[in-house]
C-alpha cells in the first residue's frame, strides 16, 4: 500500500468531498456574470501591460515578473517594481492568450492574470490547487472564448468542482508531484547539455574547412 493509500484509508475512508472553486478561493476582481454571493471579497493586484513589465526585467532581481504566457522565468527588483509590487501565495491563469496555470509564493509583479488564493490553507493547499488546475488544463482551455484573443469564462472556472481531501493527503500529493517536477527539470537540463555536446562534436567532426583551405590535399584516393 502506498503512502497516499494509507493516508486516504486513515483520513477519508468514506471518500473525498468535492466543492466548487468559488467556495474555497478568493480572486483578484469581480467577474461579470458571476453572482455577488460567489465573490464576497476580492484581493486586488495592480497589473501591467506585457510591454511595460518587460522594461522592469533585470538579471539581479528577486521579484518574479508573472507574465501571462509560457516561457523562461524573469525577475526584477523591489525598487524597479515600485507601487506594482505584490506579495502572496497565488495561482494564476492568463486573462487572454494561451491558457496555462502558474503558481508562485513570494514577491511578484503581474501582467493581466486572473489570480486566486485559498481562503483557508488549512482546508485547501494552494499548491494542491495549482496541481489540480494543471491536471484539468484541457477543461480550463474549453472555457476560453472569443474571436482573436480569447478570454476565460470565469463563471465556468469558479464553478469547477475540486476534490478536498484532508490537508495531510493534499500535502503528500504535493510532495510527490514536486519531486517529479524537480526530476523532470533535471532531466530537461541534462538533455539540453547533451544536445549542446552533440552539436559541438557534430560540427567539429564535420568541419572540413581546414582541408578545403589548404590544410590538406586531395590525392584522388578514398
Amino acid at each position: 500500500m502506498s503512502r497516499i493509500d494509507e493516508l486516504i484509508a486513515k483520513y477519508c475512508p468514506n471518500g473525498v468531498n468535492h466543492k466548487e472553486l468559488w467556495k474555497l478561493t478568493t480572486w483578484d476582481k469581480k467577474f461579470n456574470g458571476v453572482d455577488k454571493s460567489m465573490q464576497p471579497k476580492v484581493i486586488k493586484y495592480p497589473y501591467l501591460l506585457a510591454a511595460d513589465m518587460n522594461t522592469l526585467e533585470t538579471e539581479q532581481g528577486n521579484v518574479r515578473l508573472l507574465a501571462t504566457g509560457i516561457g523562461a522565468e524573469k525577475y526584477t527588483t523591489e525598487k524597479l517594481a515600485g507601487s506594482n509590487l505584490c506579495e502572496g501565495e497565488i495561482v494564476a491563469i492568463p486573462w487572454g492568450g494561451t491558457p496555462n496555470v502558474k503558481y508562485y509564493k513570494g514577491k511578484f509583479v503581474t501582467a493581466d492574470n486572473r489570480i486566486a488564493t485559498s481562503n483557508d490553507t488549512t482546508i485547501l493547499n494552494n499548491k494542491f490547487l495549482y496541481y489540480y488546475l494543471c491536471a484539468n488544463l484541457d477543461l480550463i482551455t474549453s472555457f476560453y472564448r472569443g474571436a482573436g484573443i480569447q478570454h476565460p469564462h470565469m463563471k465556468s472556472v469558479l464553478t469547477m468542482k475540486i476534490p478536498v481531501p484532508p490537508l495531510a493527503v493534499q500535502e503528500e500529493i504535493v510532495n510527490i508531484l514536486d519531486s517529479f517536477t524537480l526530476l523532470e527539470a533535471e532531466l530537461e537540463a541534462e538533455l539540453v547539455a547533451r544536445k549542446k555536446q552533440y552539436e559541438h562534436y557534430r560540427d567539429k567532426l564535420l568541419n572540413f574547412a581546414d582541408i578545403s583551405q589548404g590544410g590538406g590535399k586531395d590525392d584522388g584516393t578514398l
